[in-house]
């Protein structure tokens, strides 16, 4: 019965998803086909490259049905379009002829996985000229065009290439790019600033802005350069995303300045030969900022992984030693000052040394990984974990009360005592942790180190008095610790 329903769901989301393809590629080609004549002779056609990003993130685009879908959502387009359904089938063989070629080569051959290279981009680049390339033979194959048949042909082909060069990459950049931000556990430590000071991210984009209006108020051949070192600019200063939407803005823009003869040259007068000038002009003003927008983010994905590598332990992916201390220190000079304070936590996990003499080190590691995993599960995102050494780690719980940061230290220590390993018998190994937690509120004005030093102190007093459980010391108490800073 369960399997029944299940099946009869799948179906119905599947005939949701094809539906939805039939419909998206209708209204993308009768939107086309609507603003065709606001862009003029040097615009780009953006049903294709909408339509190839759509296909290329479908799950099962590789089914035929998907494909039928498309096909008939853009021959009714066409067909209302036309009033004619013979000129509407060439029109829809025609363009899914190119979007089946840019669909292969990015998703078939390639392996598209990242735009965070220059390789990537290339490949964006390279599998739109083959797609145009296809869909002007198939036009004149087809015969769509019977006068002027090779200018035609040439002119379909710069329009397509520039649409696939500036939307593909807008189309595949959200579901692409890796998400490479830092983790928020570490993000004020081992992940790269922007270049730019605060409260001048806004400079590359008044610049940009500022080379376009010039562009359309001087106009020219070479008012098509204008917005390049701006663009440039965008790309050095923002992420890869922000550049590829800039980019096809910036097109959009040139292209309707274009139209009304505000800018470049004069639509009445432009051979094709101009206009194929143009068009490359603005196919290079399109690709320039995004390859060197991904060279930026291929250099920064090498520093993350570096960042990544120097700033967490290889066994158990906590914070290292020097990392911890480090991110712990900004935690509690931050100005102002955290609300509820910060807990501080020494953890040690019980009869460690025994495991490891009796089960052998391999086991010892099973252990540790196992513990880092069910701590990192545990805690919060702005949490810092780290491995101090040995068995022995640390927790720096931000704006945290000290009653809740008892109630954590609780809660982290069962979640320990749940962990059961199979390894060398059919006994599983048990593992539990002993915690000290000190609240910073109990030595206002304490360093990172002295504060380490009483919870570890707090900690060895927990073992003392029969481990798996968590120590706080009250006020009195506070008073007999003697903290000795660890170095």
């Amino acid at each position: 019965m369960h399997r029944t329903i299940s099946s009869r769901l799948s179906s119905t989301r599947q005939l949701w998803r094809f539906i939805s393809v039939a419909a998206s590629a209708s209204l993308l080609i009768h939107l086309s086909l609507v603003f065709r004549p606001a862009l003029g002779q040097i615009g780009f056609w953006p049903a294709t490259a909408l339509l190839a990003g759509l296909l290329l993130r479908m799950p099962r685009s590789q089914d035929l049905s998907a494909w039928i879908m498309a096909a008939t959502g853009a021959a009714l387009a066409y067909g209302h379009w036309y009033g004619s359904w013979n000129a509407a089938l060439l029109h829809t063989a025609v363009d899914l002829s190119g979007v089946c070629v840019a669909w292969y080569l990015l998703g078939r051959v390639w392996h598209l996985d990242t735009l965070r290279t220059p390789q990537a981009i290339a490949r964006v680049l390279a599998a739109g000229l083959a797609a145009s390339l296809c869909t002007s033979l198939a036009g004149l194959i087809a015969q769509l065009w019977l006068d002027i048949r090779l200018q035609t042909a040439i002119e379909v082909f710069f329009r397509q290439w520039l649409g696939y060069s500036a939307i593909l990459p807008v189309c595949l950049q959200a579901s692409l790019t890796r998400r490479l931000a830092a983790d928020k556990r570490g993000r004020s430590w081992s992940h790269l600033r922007h270049h730019l000071k605060p409260g001048s991210h806004h400079w590359p984009l008044m610049s940009l802005m500022a080379a376009v209006s010039l562009a359309a108020l001087l106009g020219g051949p070479g008012a098509v350069a204008f917005p390049i070192p701006a663009l440039l600019f965008c790309a050095y200063a923002y992420q890869q995303h922000t550049t590829t939407w800039l980019a096809l803005a910036s097109a959009i823009v040139l292209m309707l300045c274009h139209t009304h003869g505000w800018a470049l040259t004069d639509p009445a007068s432009a051979t094709l030969w101009t206009q194929v000038s143009l068009q490359m002009g603005m196919q290079l003003m399109v690709a320039t900022p995004l390859l060197v927008s991904s060279s930026l983010a291929a250099r920064n994905d090498l520093i993350l992984a570096l960042n990544q590598a120097l700033d967490h332990d290889e066994l158990t992916e906590a914070l290292s030693r020097q990392a911890f201390m480090r991110g712990a220190i900004e935690y509690l000079q931050q100005s102002p000052a955290s609300f509820y304070g910060n807990g501080v936590m020494m953890l040690d996990i019980d009869h460690f040394k025994r495991l490891n003499d009796n089960h052998g080190h391999a086991a010892g590691d099973s252990v540790l990984r196992e513990f880092a995993r069910a701590i990192r599960s545990a805690i919060r995102p702005e949490d810092l974990f780290g491995r101090l050494g040995g068995e022995e780690f640390s927790i720096m719980l931000p704006n945290t009360t000290q009653q809740d940061c008892l109630e954590i230290a609780d809660r982290l220590r069962a979640c320990v005592e749940q962990i059961r390993l199979y390894y060398d018998s059919d006994e599983p190994l048990r593992v539990t942790v002993s915690i000290g937690a000190i609240h910073d509120s109990q030595m206002p004005g304490a360093t990172l180190s002295t504060l380490l030093a009483l919870a570890d102190q707090a900690m060895y007093r927990a073992k003392h008095q029969g481990r798996n459980q968590v120590y706080s010391p009250d006020a009195e108490e506070m008073r007999d610790l003697s903290p000795i800073p660890l170095i």
